[in-house]
């Protein structure tokens, strides 16, 4: 991966931290070390795993693979946008329909609204 290519990536995940700490009232920030000990994206909205990607070809059966390893045990969610276009957020169905995220497929995508009336529940219930 280049250099652009992670600064890309570097002003994404810090994009949407700041989206999600706006909408949803919480300390959303990236994972620092996500490159060197692995693990997701963007850290403080457990028990969700986010992964983030920024990217004008879509390649979302890889991505949310990558989305599913990174979790570690947590929700896994792959948000993801193309430019000029609004951010759109995957997770497992099983877990938006009885809380349950030991199935990974299928899956399910929400907006940016619905992520986060998803999460304003989810959050709720950990505090």
């Amino acid at each position: 991966m280049g250099a652009s290519q992670r600064r890309k990536g570097a002003a994404a995940e810090r994009e949407l931290a700041k989206i999600l700490a706006d909408e949803l009232g919480e300390r959303v920030c990236r994972n620092l070390e996500q490159v060197r000990s692995g693990g997701c994206d963007l850290l403080g909205l457990a028990p969700f795993a986010i992964e983030v990607k920024r990217c004008e070809t879509l390649a979302l059966p890889a991505w949310w693979r990558q989305a599913c390893e990174q979790a570690q045990g947590a929700v896994p969610v792959l948000a993801y946008r193309r430019s000029r276009q609004p951010w759109r957020f995957r997770l497992p169905l099983p877990y938006v329909q009885a809380g349950d995220w030991g199935a990974l497929d299928p899956v399910c995508e929400v907006d940016l609204f619905g992520f986060c009336w998803l999460a304003r529940e989810v959050v709720a219930d950990v505090d």
